[in-house]
């Protein structure tokens, strides 16, 4: 049916290159490497948000996409450097929205300084809990912390809240990554 409704469009659409994003929530829905396969086949999909936060997924549509143009970057900050190793184009994931500039850091410690990079995979990948926290709104109480204006609300509205240990972990997350910026030699913000 996917295929099907992407044919359609890319008919309709001519000359315009396309993102794919895989769906995370309320429930996964994820992209065969043999769909994967196809969208490169037509030359006209450049970049997938994979969502599978699986290893040995992310392998198999790397390798169905090995050669192309189309770019998968993984939104899983936890598997990120293993799968920037197997060939992954970048990351684009929520917890950018903490701490961006770390992940700018594993990207160039990726390239020439291996045991780095995995020292600094190990934060990133333990700071991604924060992501089962009500997000957005950890990701604004941080930048509030950071001393952006921003109000604690979403557009979703519901009961969504931070309780107050979750406001906690995200002071401590702030203060971890000001460490590891001390520790890489970074600016702090």
């Amino acid at each position: 049916m996917w295929k099907q409704n992407a044919e359609m469009i890319l008919s309709e659409v001519p000359d315009v290159s396309f993102g794919i994003y895989e769906c995370p929530y309320p429930y996964k829905r994820l992209l065969s490497p043999e769909l994967l396969k196809w969208c490169a086949g037509t030359g006209r999909f450049s970049f997938l948000k994979d969502t599978c936060c699986d290893p040995e997924q992310i392998e198999a549509k790397l390798d169905a996409i090995r050669g192309t143009s189309l770019k998968l970057f993984n939104a899983n900050a936890a598997t990120l450097l293993k799968s920037l190793d197997m060939g992954a184009a970048g990351y684009s994931g929520v917890m950018v929205n903490f701490h961006p500039d770390l992940y700018v850091r594993l990207l160039q410690l990726q390239r020439g300084n291996v045991a780095e990079a995995v020292r600094l995979q190990q934060f990133l990948g333990l700071a991604s809990a924060v992501e089962r926290q009500p997000y957005p709104l950890n990701a604004k109480y941080h930048l509030s912390l950071e001393g952006l204006s921003i109000g604690l609300h979403g557009r979703t509205g519901g009961n969504a809240s931070l309780s107050a240990s979750m406001m906690l972990e995200i002071e401590q997350l702030r203060g971890m990554e000001q460490q590891i910026r001390e520790m890489f030699n970074l600016h702090t913000f």
